[in-house]
């Protein structure tokens, strides 16, 4: 448990190497935008993100884990203001994870299984809605399972 913990920790920081690392490779250094460039520049905006994993041991064992997520960013209603635009998002997570010896006899080791989902994110403005829902269970013939979802959404209201 604690190996797969420490593998799930590593990949999370491996990729966030990987996608901060590829923005920087593809920039070839700083460029000036123009104004109307300038003008379609956001100051904030909503964010999700949902990270799924699963692991299993036994003589027969059954691995699922996926994600999904989304964010939006409508037009800003304060005039000359694009950074005050309303924006949102939604992610979701799942895992299911079985571990089983069944009917094998003398199978070797003990069978276990696990499933971790994670969900977060935020929004800016002065009027925010941030949700998250994460569910596990666990249940007979090692079966693990856990469900996650986050919604977000930020508005500036009153401007």
């Amino acid at each position: 448990m604690e190996a797969l913990r420490r593998f799930s920790h590593v990949g999370l920081a491996a990729s966030g190497l990987l996608l901060f690392g590829t923005a920087g490779g593809l920039a070839h250094g700083p460029v000036t935008l123009t104004d109307g460039q300038l003008d379609h520049v956001t100051a904030g905006a909503g964010f999700v993100f949902a990270i799924a994993d699963a692991g299993a041991t036994g003589a027969f064992t059954l691995l699922e884990a996926g994600t999904t997520s989304f964010g939006i960013q409508e037009p800003s209603p304060y005039p000359n203001n694009p950074g005050l635009a309303p924006s949102g998002g939604a992610s979701d997570g799942t895992a299911i994870a079985v571990g089983t010896n069944g009917a094998v006899p003398n199978a070797p080791g003990v069978p276990s299984s696990t499933a971790s989902v994670q969900t977060g994110g935020s929004a800016t403005g002065n009027m925010v809605i941030n949700h998250t829902f994460n569910q596990t269970i666990t249940g007979v013939g090692g079966v693990s399972a856990q469900v996650g979802w986050t919604f977000v959404w930020g508005a500036w209201v009153g401007l």
